[in-house]
């Protein structure tokens, strides 16, 4: 890709942003996200509209217009810190990272799953500080890896990508032979993580899902299914401003007496249906502002044959 003047600009301003946040305390640095999180929300009111309606196309009457708008403002601001957390990635060591997310001893099932030598994936919601979650991974000892989520900036998403590999966290990019490299590595024992609460681009899986029948890429029961590693859901919610709990439910194993896509489906549905519970029970932890809306239909466009790296899913 040609790289325009914008491009440059963004960049530079993305790493000046980055620098002062790692020179900040954590608290100071929140507290900086807080006042930018209220002016966009309040001031601007940068999808404040379509969040609201979206908690109360799920939840109908049990919020009010007004209760929803409070929903929205606690995971707008969550994303805002998140993105914080994501700048300080190279001043957070692994026992800051210990120090401020409890695991519940949790993290425990899919160590002692790893120390056998076996791979396993590992699947976050947009919840809490889901680049903590990766943090938390990679602070207990998991050599986790992910398939690349590109930024429209490619500077700006080589800058990003550098600061994850920074911690041990391998992203690989999209490409023909992405599958085989990602079989090759589960196999080998690591652990791939993957966010794949977002609606697919093409014709994947239709799961049920806040009440209505989400397109998911197949790829996480593909993957599972493929090589015989287990599907560990986790969720992290924030505890305040500077805490997070993370939790690691317990396996979906693979079930080589089914169908082939009966079983990816099948993989696929019980993982969303931990998300569901857990959104339903905390939706100020979701992300809500999503350019693609989970729950909406595939456009016209988009209605087409599936491919490999669509169906694989990015974290």
């Amino acid at each position: 890709m040609k790289l325009s003047t914008k491009h440059v600009l963004e960049y530079l301003a993305v790493r000046a942003a980055a620098g002062l946040i790692q020179r900040l305390s954590y608290r100071a640095a929140l507290a900086l996200a807080w006042g930018i999180a209220w002016f966009i929300f309040y001031v601007l009111r940068y999808r404040v509209e379509l969040a609201t309606g979206r908690i109360q196309e799920v939840f109908g009457t049990r919020f009010s217009a007004r209760a929803a708008r409070r929903i929205a403002w606690a995971a707008w601001r969550n994303f805002c810190f998140t993105v914080v957390e994501m700048a300080r990635i190279p001043v957070s060591s692994p026992e800051w990272i210990r120090s401020v997310v409890d695991t519940d001893n949790s993290i425990s099932k899919i160590l002692a799953h790893t120390q056998s030598g076996r791979g396993a994936i590992v699947a976050v919601a947009h919840m809490g500080s889901w680049e903590m979650a990766a943090l938390t991974s990679l602070a207990h000892g998991l050599h986790i890896f992910s398939l690349a989520a590109n930024q429209k900036n490619p500077l700006v998403n080589d800058f990003m990508n550098r600061m994850r590999r920074g911690t041990g966290f391998d992203t690989l990019p999209r490409s023909a032979g992405v599958l085989k490299s990602i079989v090759g590595r589960i196999r080998a024992g690591q652990v791939m993580a993957i966010l794949p609460d977002v609606r697919g681009r093409s014709p994947g899986l239709a799961i049920q899902f806040l009440g209505r029948t989400a397109n998911i890429a197949g790829g996480m029961g593909l993957v599972a299914r493929m090589t015989g590693a287990p599907v560990f859901p986790c969720v992290i919610t924030r505890q305040g401003w500077r805490r997070h709990r993370y939790r690691v439910m317990d396996p979906i194993w693979p079930d080589e007496t089914l169908e082939k896509k009966k079983d990816w489906r099948r993989i696929t549905q019980a993982v969303f249906d931990i998300f569901d519970q857990a959104i339903r029970a905390q939706p100020e932890q979701w992300f809500w502002f999503n350019k693609r809306w989970i729950l909406d239909p595939l456009e016209p466009a988009e209605d087409k044959v599936p491919e490999v790296n669509e169906q694989i899913g990015e974290s």
